[in-house]
């Protein structure tokens, strides 16, 4: 579906009056970057909100990356918890940089850490995403379990229960907020879920009342330094894109307490592959960067380990075989078990002459949970988990 009514009604009509100011009205920055060929990239920030606090730190960063020569956007999520280097010597989670002095930080700390320019930046308060949700009519979601979670600090009452349902702008920052007891990278991907959803749903504006409830809302609740015509431009760039043109990714890290605060230590290997991917548009992606970790569900002597060696064969870095919890699995399965790693489950699915099936981590919940109860230990560094199944001998054989 496309998503143009959405870019119309987020980036246009709703920004328009917020922050921006009159010697604005007329740049048209987003315009010659697009004349030139190169990539508009925008730092979108929403603020948290903890009462008492002197400064407020941004809960949500994400990078949108639109490329105009491939009609094609990425957006990739950055952990508020990663740990980096601020300008004065001194490391703290990146989300600091908002409170410490605003926007230009952030998309300073941002753009020094993945060595790309990024030209502009939206910043968005958390009511005035709950006020756009309402105004919307709401936004269909399937969640996957209950989620609750109080936290009067932050202001947090959040209880949703599972299901298929339409959330409200309250209900919706509570899905986009909510960690409980899992990690910020947990969250990052129920805030894509949701960006998907409100995506595939778009926006249908009915009248002139709703047209200024999201123009007032702009006005309150948003800062950019995007001008009236760059609004415009943007909008007219991304016009014609569809979710298929649209990639989500997450900025790695590895979890770890630093001064008795849980952090995330930036991976730069692999961010400099999401960059490379993602922004410069370079294929760095080989079968070497595909790790698979190899069950036999079938039951045939030897399946899992002559298939690794098959695969090793092709170049691909297996980190190891065992036993499933059970033999009667059907059809074969590649489980995603990083963000990232879609392509490389299509590229090892393309080598097995039978029927796999491709699914991400939380769609093989249950069967994980029995896998590792079995006694199975899956490496840290697999991005794929394959149960073998039905037919997978034929590999082999």
């Amino acid at each position: 579906m496309k998503w143009k009514i959405v870019i119309a009604a987020v980036l246009v009509i709703l920004i328009v009056g917020s922050g921006v100011g009159i010697y604005l009205i007329n740049q048209r920055n987003v315009n010659e970057l697009v004349e030139r060929g190169e990539r508009v990239n925008l730092l979108v920030l929403g603020l948290d909100y903890i009462e008492g606090a002197t400064a407020r730190r941004s809960d949500t960063m994400m990078l949108v990356s639109i490329d105009p020569e491939a009609n094609e956007a990425s957006l990739i999520s950055i952990p508020r918890d990663l740990y980096m280097k601020y300008p004065e010597g001194k490391f703290r989670r990146v989300n600091a940089a908002y409170a410490i002095d605003g926007a230009n930080l952030a998309v300073d700390m941002v753009s020094d850490f993945l060595g790309v320019p990024i030209n502009f930046y939206l910043v968005i308060d958390y009511q005035g995403f709950k006020e756009i949700v309402d105004l919307v009519g709401g936004v269909e979601i399937t969640v996957d379990e209950r989620l609750q979670y109080t936290d009067e600090a932050a202001g947090l009452n959040i209880d949703i229960e599972p299901g298929t349902q339409v959330l409200t702008g309250e209900e919706a920052l509570g899905y986009m907020r909510y960690r409980g007891n899992q990690s910020d990278l947990q969250r990052i991907s129920r805030q894509q879920k949701f960006l998907r959803a409100l995506l595939q749903s778009g926006i249908q504006l009915k009248g002139w009342s709703q047209i200024k409830g999201l123009i007032d809302t702009g006005r309150k609740y948003t800062k950019t330094n995007l001008s009236l015509m760059d609004m415009y431009d943007l909008a007219k760039t991304v016009k014609d894109l569809g979710m298929e043109d649209f990639n989500m990714k997450t900025l790695p890290g590895e979890p770890a307490r630093v001064d008795n605060k849980s952090v995330l230590l930036p991976e730069v290997v692999e961010t400099r592959r999401v960059v490379a991917s993602e922004i410069n548009g370079l294929g760095l992606f080989s079968n070497s960067d595909v790790s698979p970790y190899i069950l036999n569900g079938e039951g045939s002597n030897y399946l899992a380990r002559m298939t690794a060696d098959e695969l090793r064969n092709e170049g691909f870095a297996v980190t190891g075989t065992d036993n499933a919890d059970r033999f009667d699995y059907e059809p074969s399965f590649i489980v995603t078990l990083k963000d990232d790693a879609t392509k490389a489950a299509e590229m090892m699915k393309e080598k097995l002459p039978y029927q796999v099936e491709i699914v991400s981590e939380s769609e093989f919940q249950d069967n994980l949970t029995a896998i590792k109860e079995s006694g199975v230990n899956i490496p840290p560094e697999a991005n794929l988990l394959l149960v073998l199944g039905k037919g997978s001998p034929s590999f082999v054989t």
